[in-house]
């Protein structure tokens, strides 16, 4: 029972728990579904495997059967080879094993290990104590639509056009051919009492023309000419008051005033700035691991937790993994205790 205990709760903070010698405990994520069929809310939870392959030892379970047995790491694996030796036996005596909270190992018509785990247990510690609850559907209210509004459109009446009188039109026809002859009759009257040498050709729209062109008069005197202008050029390193004498001829001298001297700047040699940087040589060492992958699941696993975890050195064959590193003895210290009660009884510091 004590094996099953500490499995069980080690699923809870943890994505993968080894057994040594027999295989590997895994969990993964599943999100809150809808049964629609049995008509049932599931929360989130933890999905449980098996993989037997898994059975090197990265120290986890061990470290757990010894905190709960209260021994030592060598009576912690010799206790986990007699329970698994025990499981074999019965495996391949009856054919069938019960893990209490974790599932039912059995052998196939193949003799291959099988696993169901347990789905009424949730790994999930955010999801601790939550029940599938029954979903009843909504009854929503159904609005009644308002009855269609009928609406009879009447034809537009015809539009009204008044007759034309044919008498009328024939009037309207007259008068404008008088008014044309009238027109024509006194052009002529005006041309034949005119005497300014008016031309009968200027009334042809027909005929050619000659060009008209325009010339402007000139009014008011004629434009100045453009005056001499000469350069001034003025030195970048000129400065007070200097005298300048124009290019031209009868030119008076200028006298400029071109500011103060420039102040000189001092430029630094260097533009350097000293960093300080902190070392941390105090480690709060949670583990030594021989196999690499052991040792990467366990930092995985301290990450989840809010740790920053640091993979020091190899020594001896031995992936050291720290579960923080501090600049100062005093900090090291604090963390040491706060580790020691509750995610790694066994810490110890390492100064490097």
């Amino acid at each position: 029972m004590v094996l099953e205990r500490a499995i069980h709760d080690l699923l809870y903070a943890h994505d993968c728990v080894i057994v040594p010698g027999f295989g590997g405990f895994l969990t993964h994520y599943r999100s809150a579904r809808l049964d629609t069929r049995q008509r049932m809310l599931h929360p989130p939870g933890k999905d449980l495997s098996f993989n037997r392959n898994l059975t090197r030892s990265d120290g986890l379970l061990v470290d757990e059967v010894a905190r709960l047995e209260g021994t030592g790491h060598e009576p912690a694996k010799v206790r986990i080879g007699t329970i698994v030796e025990a499981w074999r036996a019965r495996l391949e005596r009856e054919g069938r094993l019960e893990l209490n909270q974790l599932g039912t190992f059995f052998l196939d018509a193949e003799r291959n290990l099988q696993f169901e785990p347990d789905r009424r247990v949730n790994h999930l510690k955010d999801a601790y104590g939550l029940r599938p609850v029954t979903a009843v559907p909504v009854q929503r209210p159904v609005e009644a639509l308002p009855p269609p509004v009928v609406r009879v459109l009447t034809p537009a009446p015809p539009p009204v056009t008044e007759p034309v009188e044919e008498g009328r039109s024939s009037v309207l026809w007259a008068a404008a051919a008088v008014a044309g002859v009238l027109f024509m009759a006194g052009t002529v009257f005006v041309l034949g009492r005119s005497d300014n040498g008016t031309q009968w050709s200027g009334l042809n729209p027909f005929g050619t023309r000659e060009a008209l062109r325009y010339t402007a008069r000139q009014v008011g005197p004629p434009p100045p000419e453009p005056a001499e202008t000469a350069d001034l050029v003025i030195s970048d390193t000129a400065h007070g008051l200097q005298r300048f004498r124009l290019d031209v001829a009868g030119a008076p001298e200028l006298v400029v005033d071109l500011g103060p001297a420039p102040v000189p700047v001092a430029v630094p040699d260097t533009t350097a700035v000293a960093v300080r940087t902190e070392t941390f040589r105090y480690h709060v060492m949670g583990g030594c691991f021989s196999v690499k992958e052991n040792a990467e699941s366990y930092m995985a696993a301290l990450r989840t937790q809010g740790y920053s975890p640091l993979l020091v050195d190899v020594k001896g064959g031995l992936h050291r993994v720290a579960i923080g590193s501090y600049p100062n003895r005093q900090m090291a210290e604090e963390a040491l205790a706060a580790a020691r009660g509750s995610q790694a009884p066994d810490a110890w510091l390492l100064v490097k």
